[in-house]
């Protein structure tokens, strides 16, 4: 929602609330038509290396959204936006699946999402306060947050190796 609000100042009249849901429309076609190659792209070379990338455009894609301010950009990011949920979204559930037991797989992705819930809600409550304070500051706590996110599974991997 974040990033469809800060598009809405570029536009006026009918356009405010049609060119956004434009770039929604966007960014599902570019989730949509990703989301099978990054599968199998994870399942070629690993769900961590995948989700690093991911992450790591999310840090790209929230500095865009912080730094830019035109339509051009916003096409651009939302499409960005579109391909770093492809990456992310279905890789997630599949790692879960990939590193819990055959008896446990269905009891570790409710956990999972039950985990991912729980946690959206302070984040969302976060990223409102500050949008109230400043919607460039919103997008600033997205990149760090993806960041540490990238910084743990290059962490975890090498703890997984010691």
């Amino acid at each position: 929602m974040f990033f469809i609000l800060r598009t809405q100042h570029l536009f006026s009249g009918r356009l405010a609330v049609g060119a956004p849901i434009l770039l929604y429309v966007l960014f599902n076609i570019f989730y949509a038509s990703m989301a099978v190659p990054f599968g199998l792209l994870s399942d070629r070379i690993g769900r961590r290396p995948v989700l690093i990338m991911g992450y790591s455009l999310f840090v790209l894609v929230c500095i865009g959204f912080a730094l830019f301010d035109s339509r051009i950009s916003f096409i651009a990011l939302f499409a960005l936006y579109g391909i770093v949920h492809a990456i992310i979204d279905g890789n997630h559930r599949a790692m879960v699946s990939d590193l819990a037991p055959p008896e446990t797989k269905a009891t570790a992705l409710g956990a999972f999402h039950t985990a991912t819930g729980l946690a959206t809600l302070p984040a969302s409550l976060i990223a409102g306060i500050l949008w109230q304070v400043d919607p460039v500051a919103t997008f600033g706590y997205g990149s760090v947050v993806a960041a540490m996110a990238v910084a743990l599974f290059v962490g975890l991997r090498r703890q997984l190796s010691a």
